[in-house]
């Protein structure tokens, strides 16, 4: 646990220096978000919020997973396949994307407000909507961290990512927006719980698949 603490602390540094890489996903956030608010010309109707909403968090985890880090470099990746186990890189690599993540959703939500409104939602809804968000999140840097460490692998780059990534994150998709409707169509939180939990299995799911697939990818 000391090399995947020291791997994520490494990895957040490493985009402190170079912000402009996440400062470009929050400019693309905030700006589709205020593109949706001038095409609609003015607040949506809930269902149109929701829609917009997962659309948006969609392609940033997107654009979030085509960014090429260090080790995707092929000297890099030569030094550390001999020098950093691969279950220790694949957690660390996954830690690092969904605390991006996560922190760009809860950004996400906040210009939603600011631009487009609540969706109707109450306290305790928006809250749940972001826990909903978070568990996306966490599902779409899972899955997409494996994606862009396979492209990188195979050099062929984002488009394997994009390509493998589309059909994958469907289910987690799916149900986001299904708990997103609810909420913002006045179901209590405590009525569409489960999505939360859903969302949450297959966020551990994917973890595991990639904590087990991703040795073999690294020895080839």
């Amino acid at each position: 646990m000391k090399m995947v603490s020291y791997l994520v602390r490494h990895h957040l540094k490493m985009e402190l220096r170079s912000l402009h890489n996440v400062m470009s996903l929050v400019i693309f956030a905030l700006a589709s978000t205020y593109t949706a608010l001038q095409v609609l010309g003015g607040k949506p109707d809930p269902t149109t919020w929701n829609a917009l909403a997962w659309i948006i968090l969609m392609f940033t985890a997107f654009n979030s997973a085509s960014r090429v880090l260090p080790e995707d470099l092929t000297a890099v990746r030569a030094y550390m396949h001999w020098t950093v186990p691969p279950r220790v890189m694949i957690i660390a690599r996954t830690l690092h994307q969904s605390i991006i993540m996560i922190i760009l959703s809860c950004l996400l939500l906040f210009a939603l407000g600011l631009f487009l409104g609540s969706g109707n939602m109450d306290t305790l809804s928006i809250f749940g909507f972001l826990a909903g968000m978070i568990l996306t999140a966490v599902g779409l840097a899972s899955t997409l961290t494996l994606l862009s460490a396979l492209s990188a692998r195979a050099g062929a780059g984002y488009g394997l990512t994009a390509v493998l990534g589309l059909p994958l994150i469907i289910p987690i998709v799916m149900i986001s927006t299904s708990f997103g409707t609810d909420l913002v169509t006045g179901v209590a939180l405590g009525q569409t719980v489960q999505n939360l939990y859903y969302l949450g299995g297959l966020s551990i799911a994917i973890g595991i698949y990639g904590y087990i697939l991703f040795p073999y990818l690294w020895r080839s």
